[in-house]
Formats: C-alpha cells, structure tokens, sequence
C-alpha cells in the first residue's frame, strides 16, 4: 500500500490467479523485499519466498516435504523461521510435527536448526538488542494450548531463556 489512505495504491506482490496460501510477510530493512512463506492450495508444505516491493524479482528461497513458517530478516543479513525440519513431534498427538526455530543464509541455503527440543516454538521476533523472542508452547503441566511463554536466545541458537510466562 503506497498512501496510508481510502485513494492509497495498492500493488500486488504475487501474480494474479495463484491458488495460494500466504503467511506472515516481513519487510526487510531496506524496505526493498518483503520475506514471507507461501503453499500452493495443491502443495505438500508451506516454503519460504522472497519478492521485490514493486512485485518484481519473486524467488523461492527453500524446498522440501517439510514446512517452514513465520519467517524474518535478521541484521546479518540471514533469516530465521519455524520449521519441521527437526523430526520432532508433538508428545500428545505423535502424527503432529512440532515446529523449532532454524536461520539460513539470505538465499535459503545453509540451513541450521537453532532450537532442538519437542515443545513446539513459533513466531519468532526480533528485539532491539539483537536477539530473538518467540512463543513456545510448554506441554508439561499444561493442558490449555493457547497458553504459551516467550522466549528469548541469540540469533545462532545459543543462551536461550525464558523470557516470561507459564511458569509456576
């Protein structure tokens, strides 16, 4: 949306006629693209996908079997995401992966998983210092899906904490 009013343009990010499913786009500090996680309505998984703002320049930036989700630029110039990748599942319901945190390089390559556990973690954020805050929902003791605490660790995975919530 160029113009934050009702006579504001709009311009399309993806072509027209794409049966589609679009998650959580995020704006790159530039301004310049606009990162966000894309399945096709006959796809097996949602993948990663890079676009200029004019709409221009549309790249897939992962591929696999596996989902990877809620993706974000990071200031060294790669991104963190959720993912499936990890082969871990949700103890209750062990047909439902369960989504830890990874980074890849800008183009999708190089991918490390961050938060190796089986609870599963989305949503990940930046916060001004530099490290990441994200949900995690904690199994034990709590049976009410929606309650999830923050968490917080260094964008290479390392001193990771609770940041707030669900605790006794």
């Amino acid at each position: 949306l160029k113009g934050l009013s009702p006579d504001g343009q709009l311009t399309d990010l993806l072509p027209e006629g794409l049966d589609t499913y679009v998650w959580r786009p995020d704006l790159s500090f530039d301004a310049k693209k606009v990162l966000f996680c894309k399945k096709d309505s006959d796809g097996p998984s949602f993948q990663l996908f890079e676009v200029n703002i004019d709409g221009s320049g549309l790249k897939q930036l992962t591929e696999s079997p596996h989902d990877d989700l809620d993706p974000i630029y990071l200031p060294d110039g790669k991104i963190a995401f959720c993912t499936t990748r990890a082969h871990t599942y949700v103890r209750c319901l062990p047909t439902s992966p369960c989504f830890v945190l990874a980074r890849c390089e800008g183009d999708g390559s190089n991918i490390r998983i961050i938060s190796r556990n089986n609870e599963p973690d989305y949503l990940p954020s930046l916060l001004p210092n530099g490290s990441l805050v994200y949900t995690r929902w904690e199994y034990t003791e709590r049976p009410l899906w929606r309650l999830q605490g923050l968490w917080t660790m260094n964008p290479d995975g390392s001193n990771q904490k609770v940041y707030f919530g669900n605790m006794h």
